[in-house]
């Protein structure tokens, strides 16, 4: 009997084992990812870091997971979410340069909208170009805006309401 009730400890110890994320409602979100941690929760959905394996070159990722409504099918809803840039200053995995580097912001960051931005540079030859990633929580569901070579959204990221994400130092993925 006492075995039993140490399974779920040991589970939770063991390294790559995917644990369930608990959200703000107490609802356990299964993601599949290993090291799984919860950033925020954005008009119904939550938006979660973690990566798909341990052993491999996979670099940590932000995924965004609808958050289910009573009566709503959790199995379609947990399926796996498309992979985002999770932010830092990326070198090349061979040169070791310098050649991407990446803020995120989540919260209110677009006219006081639930969003998530991602405000990136990137290395091409010996220029950086800027871009912008910007997803919008409305009635509908997420909005995805992609600008290249310009930042608009940077106008709204100086409030309290809008929060950046600390990024990392890393590897590109091979």
């Amino acid at each position: 009997m006492r075995a039993i009730r140490l399974l779920p400890l040991l589970l939770l110890s063991l390294p790559g084992v995917a644990i369930p994320l608990q959200l703000s409602d107490q609802h356990l979100l299964k993601t599949g990812l290993k090291e799984v941690r919860l950033v925020a929760e954005l008009g119904g959905y939550a938006v979660v870091a973690g990566r798909s394996c341990l052993d491999c070159d996979e670099n940590p990722a932000i995924y965004i997971f609808k958050i289910p409504r009573p009566g709503e099918d959790v199995a379609a809803i947990e399926a796996a979410s498309e992979r985002y840039t999770y932010p830092g200053r990326y070198v090349d995995y061979l040169s070791k340069t310098l050649v991407e580097k990446t803020r995120m912001f989540y919260g209110r960051c677009y006219e006081g909208m639930p969003s998530l931005l991602w405000l990136s540079e990137y290395r091409v030859n010996d220029d950086w170009v800027k871009s912008e990633y910007l997803i919008v929580f409305g009635d509908k569901g997420p909005e995805h805006r992609y600008n290249e070579n310009r930042q608009p959204s940077l106008y709204y990221i100086d409030n309290r309401d809008c929060v950046e994400l600390p990024g990392v130092a890393a590897e590109t993925e091979p």
